[in-house]
Formats: C-alpha cells, sequence, structure tokens
C-alpha cells in the first residue's frame, strides 16, 4: 500500500488487516469500503461542479465583450462620422 502512495489503497488495506485479526467478515468489509469510496467520489464531482462557474466566468466575460463591441462597434463608428461631418 506505501509503494502505490494512493490513499484508497492504503485505507483498503488496513481495512483487511484489520478483518482478518479481529476475524470479521471481509465481504462487509469491502462493501463499506467501496461504499466510502463511491461517496467520496461523488463529494469530488459536488467540489468540482462548484467550481466550475467560477472558472467560466472569465471566458465569459471576454466573449461578451467581444460580441458586445462586434454588434455595437459599427453603429457607434457610424454615429461619430455622422455627427463629425456636421461640425465642418
Amino acid at each position: 500500500a506505501e509503494r502505490t502512495g494512493v490513499s484508497e489503497v492504503a485505507s483498503l488495506v488496513a481495512m483487511l488487516v484489520q478483518t482478518e485479526r479481529f476475524g470479521t467478515s471481509v465481504a462487509d468489509t469491502l462493501r463499506v469500503h467501496a461504499y466510502s469510496l463511491r461517496v467520496q467520489r461523488l463529494l469530488r464531482a459536488e467540489e468540482q461542479a462548484g467550481k466550475a462557474p467560477l472558472k467560466m466566468m472569465f471566458p465569459t466575460l471576454i466573449i461578451f465583450v467581444a460580441t458586445l463591441i462586434v454588434t455595437i462597434g459599427p453603429g457607434l463608428m457610424q454615429m461619430f462620422s455622422f455627427f463629425g461631418e456636421k461640425k465642418g
């Protein structure tokens, strides 16, 4: 377990050692371990899902500004050229 460096493997080995030491059911131990791994995976997924909107905010803002410039820019240029001709 130490060679892998994976905490899930280390906890599985520790649970199996305790199972053998106390003579309890290996199947029950594996069920409990599988359930805890599923819960950990779910929590990691929820954590990543919670971070996603923050990571998407900057690109969305950049795209919004670019779209705004492309949409409003020609009209503003035409308006400035129209009012610029009146003064001259």
